[in-house]
């Protein structure tokens, strides 16, 4: 069976957002914030109606990586990385490969976007709450709502018209964006993804919220047709690809996420070939651009 490890580290004196922000460049699978109290006295909670500070005075990162990564190299790499020059490690642990997904299930209770909207995983219940419902099956990296790309879509979905409207969520996860732009009256809602397995959870998203969306496999289908509205949440070298191709799907309006601060003039100045980008919100180093034609 596969193993793995987790290098704690702590970077005492420092915001660790921006620094997560540029771990999730490197080659690892994934990164963790610990507090450093125990699990009872922990101030992380997963639905927030404020922002957690994490500082490291107060949280450590963990990193998950396959068995045979070198430490050492890692830590140079994330030095260089981000120009800090006192990284300590806590400690390494090696375990056997597990369930991942029932384990990230497990720990999504839910989260609040706004006074009008939550996402809740299928085994939580808020009969209280006045606004939508959204219920989201979690993946292994899917999408439920508690990235700040995916709450600056939500939060831009839920403050524009969409009535009447065609809709194109290009790199669509777990189908979040794709159902909370039904929800809110979008006419004619598709889904762009090239993971299968996403397609798969996203489908079943679709059955635990009543509603119907068609997902396209990229893999074996090609996107022949304009829409109103192309919304796309993916890393920003892969929006950089793929501007050609969205010039030939936007009809009206384009909203890009998944954005860094500093990779912002980058995606402004490729895409001024054929539509103006406006910064139009920002979240935790995260930005969303929208455009129109």
């Amino acid at each position: 069976m596969k193993r793995w490890k987790n290098i704690t580290i702590a970077i005492p004196g420092y915001d660790l957002k921006p620094i997560i922000d540029d771990l999730l460049e490197l080659d690892i699978l994934s990164i963790s914030v610990k507090d450093f109290k125990d699990s009872q006295n922990s101030e992380w909670f997963d639905y927030q109606d404020q922002q957690l500070e994490m500082s490291g005075d107060t949280h450590s990162l963990s990193i998950l990586c396959a068995e045979d990564f070198n430490s050492k190299e890692i830590l140079k790499k994330i030095k260089k990385l981000t120009q800090l020059e006192e990284i300590h490690i806590i400690n390494e642990i090696f375990f056997q490969d597990q369930d991942w997904l029932l384990k990230s299930q497990l720990k999504f209770q839910g989260i609040k976007i706004s006074k009008s909207l939550q996402i809740l995983p299928p085994w939580q219940t808020n009969k209280n709450f006045l606004g939508k419902n959204v219920i989201i099956n979690p993946g292994t990296g899917f999408g439920t709502g508690t990235h700040p790309t995916t709450k600056l879509c939500l939060n831009w979905i839920e403050e524009n018209n969409l009535s009447n409207t065609s809709l194109l969520d290009y790199g669509s996860g777990s189908g979040i964006l794709s159902i909370v732009s039904k929800l809110n009256w979008a006419n004619n809602v598709v889904g762009a993804e090239i993971d299968k397995k996403a397609i798969a959870n996203s489908i079943q998203n679709c059955k635990l919220n009543n509603i119907h969306i068609s997902f396209i496999d990229l893999n074996e289908k090609t996107i022949q047709k304009k829409y109103d509205i192309l919304i796309a949440n993916i890393l920003a070298e892969t929006l950089i690809q793929l501007s050609n191709s969205f010039k030939k799907l936007t009809r009206k309006n384009l909203v890009l996420c998944g954005i860094l601060d500093k990779q912002v003039p980058k995606i402004i100045d490729t895409y001024s070939e054929w539509i103006i980008l406006e910064n139009k919100k920002n979240m935790d180093g995260w930005n969303l651009l929208e455009g129109k034609l």
